[in-house]
């Protein structure tokens, strides 16, 4: 009886402590594939910023992310010259997105993914 009132406290700040930091693994590799498939979009000729909040969006979603910040580094993406780069990041906030409320150990934290790809399209100045 003694040990288990010893053990169990610590048991269970380990089992706390694994289920936040998998949840941050898992959304760390959704807001990855978030970025990489919305820049996907916005170096494809034609793509508008409606077409990128709607594709990252969708990804976000279908892990339960609502709340997000994204950020395109090419402000004029539609227009880009050829080859040049476009980057989009994301961030979320884990306090958003965690499962046990609160978090203990990683409430601040927020995550961040960019993704960095080269134009696919003739801007005025491309070829």
């Amino acid at each position: 009886m003694v040990e288990s009132a010893l053990v169990l406290p610590v048991f269970f700040i380990f089992v706390y402590g694994m289920i936040e930091m998998s949840q941050m693994g898992m959304t760390s590799q959704l807001i990855s594939d978030a970025a990489r498939e919305g820049c996907r979009v916005a170096v494809l000729n034609g793509s508008t910023q409606s077409d990128i909040d709607a594709t990252v969006q969708a990804i976000l979603n279908s892990g339960g992310i609502t709340k997000y910040t994204s950020n395109i580094s090419q402000s004029s993406f539609q227009n880009p010259n050829l080859g040049e780069y476009v980057t989009l990041t994301i961030s979320v906030n884990f306090s958003d997105v965690s499962w046990l409320s609160p978090p203990q150990f990683l409430g601040s934290a927020t995550i961040t993914a960019s993704a960095t790809l080269s134009s696919e399209q003739s801007g005025a100045n491309g070829s």
